[in-house]
């Protein structure tokens, strides 16, 4: 089956639908997804980077969900909220970035443990990341208007 995904600030949590029937399939919703943090791993778990009015970071987790269960499974809390979420073609690591311009690299099922493999710094807020198809280089976008390989 092959599915849509998406969230809304409107519509609390995330839906999923049929691609060739339109009907809804799931709704997970216990979800405040940050625009770019919402991903399919290797098509069988959802990832959500959660944003929240609070002061508190450990407030803004990231979210996995079975493919098939609505319930979350596990909660990952990172030092600071994070916006954009990538992962790798295999879905061994993912990648996010924070407010300070710091892009996160995790092995993905170490995530909970909060096991960071590795961090860089730019200088501005981080606002996407794509991996390219070799998976040898990164891109990542910054709200200064500049895009940092």
């Amino acid at each position: 089956m092959e599915v849509v995904i998406a969230s809304s600030p409107v519509d609390v949590g995330i839906g999923c639908w049929d691609l060739r029937s339109g009907s809804e399939q799931l709704r997970y919703r216990s979800c405040s997804s940050a625009s770019r943090g919402l991903f399919s791993i290797v098509g069988r778990y959802l990832a959500s980077s959660q944003l929240r009015d609070s002061p508190s970071f450990a407030s803004c987790p990231i979210f996995f969900w079975s493919w098939d269960k609505p319930q979350v499974e596990v909660r990952s809390f990172p030092a600071e909220p994070i916006g954009p979420l990538v992962s790798n073609s295999e879905g061994t690591y993912i990648m996010g970035g924070g407010p300070s311009g710091i892009i996160y690299q995790w092995e993905i099922w170490s995530l909970s443990e909060g096991l960071l493999l590795r961090s860089i710094t730019f200088p501005s807020i981080i606002d996407a990341i794509v991996i390219c198809p070799g998976e040898h280089v990164f891109y990542a976008g910054g709200r200064d208007g500049k895009i940092y390989i």
